[in-house]
């Protein structure tokens, strides 16, 4: 149910009884749309929230107001003009979504200042916070300025003088007898919704509604007095309706029409109006958030995957450097056919079991033995790319797995702290960035784990914590990859990327991950630290699942000094 005017009727009743005579002590903005003020004094204050939000447009007393922004310029106009004023009436305009508040402002001058009102419109988009001067309803200033090229009813700018939005011909429920009743709707048999809703004024298309789920038990007009009576404050019954975890409907009646709802009661209007646009941030804050998560994992992901594919094809021209090998050794072989100064030359292919003749190109500016030297060199050259690339390529697979761990993570998440708490995550990882304050730089590290190039060019992952230290072993390591830990010392967890499954990992790549292992451990300050290492396929997740502890064989130890490199890849 939307804020109605049945609603703000209600709301009206309560405003008067709590801010009537009280002064205006402070005016804060919420967010671009939404306005708190502080009313009452010292001793005991009140807090008013206004909204011109497209969808959640209302007014009603609140505890305390949400989180507050940089202050605008109509929230210091507003506090310049009611700051210090006395709420002197409060008042729905006709059956109209329209609030308007009269204050009377205070001065240290001896001429007192004309009283000023706020008038709050509840109108879906075109909700609006104006600020009038009440003597002559001239406009002061407003939230959303209205000019001829946007509305050819009314204009709402300032110096122009306020007028009501168009109104329909209605009738008032109120006054509203059986016989116009019965004369309006009896002879058009059935009677829809939408119907009642044209006709009578102060109806919303939920009450509407809630007279033709009651006309189920009685008769239309029956049906329509019990809404009707509730019209008066003291037979309201404020309540908020849920269907499970989803807010439903904020009402100040029973709604038949959500038989399967439950159904919260509060002591006033304005309580379950809180607590139903709580549960509303509540639940869009929730979807914001995991929709800028999702897009930040989805960019992420086409990042790596634009990267995987120029990595793909660099190994491509990578896994060219046997031929190299092979054009070479024909120029050498057949040096004494081949003179200087050819563009190509066409050469029986030893290497093949086929025989076939391989046309191979020359520079003319050299000798064969030169093109030969040319050709190793390029084999050299690509089989040094091609164990670098393959590094990279596992570099990116191990990005992709922690991408998909964080998918599902996001998709777990189901609370507002949850999603929080991957956010952080995601500032942390570089997926996400944050807005700085002055010269403050954003710390961004390189993924849950650290990463290291070794000096023969193997990557080194390094565990932050017991979550990262699970994620390595658990989904990043493979078999033929090495690790490492601080022999019986609490720290963290050392992987050594084998892409190619190399046999061994050479010795100067071993002492390097075993210092690091020492240096994230607790034993960093010690001169001489035993760390175990040993392929992954030999290590597991010990019984239980607590993150980070292992069990693991066929290790052997290295004694080194902790240290770190004094670069990281």
């Amino acid at each position: 149910m939307s804020y109605d005017s049945l609603a703000l009727r209600l709301v009206v009743e309560e405003l008067r009884e709590a801010l009537l005579d009280r002064t205006i002590r402070h005016i804060e903005q919420a967010n671009p749309h939404t306005f708190s003020f502080k009313v009452g004094h010292a001793a005991e204050t009140q807090w008013l929230t206004l909204s011109a939000h497209s969808l959640h447009a209302r007014a009603h007393l609140i505890e305390k107001p949400p989180p507050g922004q940089k202050q605008s310029y109509l929230a210091d106009f507003l506090a310049t003009h009611l700051r210090r004023g006395t709420i002197t009436a409060i008042e729905q305009l006709g059956w109209d979504r329209i609030l308007k508040i009269t204050v009377q402002p205070t001065s240290d001058e001896l001429i007192q200042p004309s009283p000023k009102a706020i008038v709050a419109e509840f109108m879906g988009k075109h909700s609006n916070i104006i600020l009038i001067d009440a003597s002559d309803d001239r406009i002061l200033e407003s939230l959303k300025r209205i000019d001829e090229t946007m509305s050819r009813h009314r204009e709402i700018l300032p110096g122009e003088t306020y007028t009501l939005p168009p109104q329909q011909d209605k009738l008032d429920p109120l006054s509203l007898d059986e016989s116009t009743f019965i004369q309006l709707f009896d002879a058009q048999g059935e009677v829809s919704w939408r119907q009642l809703f044209n006709k009578i004024d102060g109806l919303s298309p939920t009450l509407a509604k809630e007279i033709i789920a009651r006309e189920a038990q009685t008769d239309l007009w029956s049906a329509y007095q019990q809404i009707i009576s509730f019209f008066s404050p003291e037979n309201a019954s404020p309540q908020l309706l849920m269907d499970g975890d989803e807010p439903l409907a904020v009402s100040s009646l029973p709604l038949h029409q959500f038989p399967n709802a439950s159904a919260q009661a509060f002591d006033t209007m304005s309580e379950a109006l809180a607590a139903y646009y709580d549960a509303i941030t509540l639940k869009e804050n929730i979807a914001s958030e995991r929709r800028a998560l999702k897009q930040a994992l989805t960019k992420q992901e086409n990042l790596i995957q634009r990267k995987a594919a120029g990595l793909h094809r660099d190994l491509e021209r990578a896994e060219k450097a046997e031929d190299y090998r092979i054009q070479g050794e024909l120029i050498l072989a057949n040096l004494h056919t081949i003179r200087r100064g050819q563009k190509q030359v066409a050469l029986q292919n030893y290497y093949s079991s086929d025989l076939e003749m391989l046309t191979i190109s020359l520079n003319p500016e050299q000798t064969p033995s030169e093109n030969a030297q040319t050709y190793f060199k390029k084999y050299t050259k690509a089989k040094r790319g091609h164990s670098r690339i393959q590094q990279l390529i596992a570099d990116i697979e191990a990005d992709q797995e922690t991408l998909q761990l964080y998918a599902s993570k996001l998709e777990a998440a189901d609370t507002l702290e949850a999603l929080q708490r991957l956010r952080k995550e995601f500032v942390t990882n570089g997926y996400l960035k944050v807005a700085q304050r002055g010269k403050q730089k954003q710390e961004v590290s390189d993924g849950p784990f650290r990463r290291y190039t070794s000096a023969n060019g193997f990557q080194i992952y390094v565990g932050r914590n017991s979550e990262s230290n699970d994620l390595l072993l658990r989904q990043i390591a493979k078999p033929r990859d090495m690790w490492l830990h601080a022999k019986q010392i609490h720290g963290s967890h050392v992987i050594i990327r084998n892409p190619e499954n190399r046999q061994d990992i050479p010795m100067p790549t071993l002492l390097q991950a075993a210092q690091l292992a020492a240096y994230y451990s607790k034993a960093h300050h010690a001169s001489n630290v035993p760390v175990d290492y040993t392929w992954a396929r030999y290590v597991v997740k010990r019984k239980g699942n607590v993150a980070g502890y292992v069990h693991y064989t066929r290790e052997k130890t290295l004694y080194v000094e902790p240290a770190v490199p004094s670069s990281k890849e």
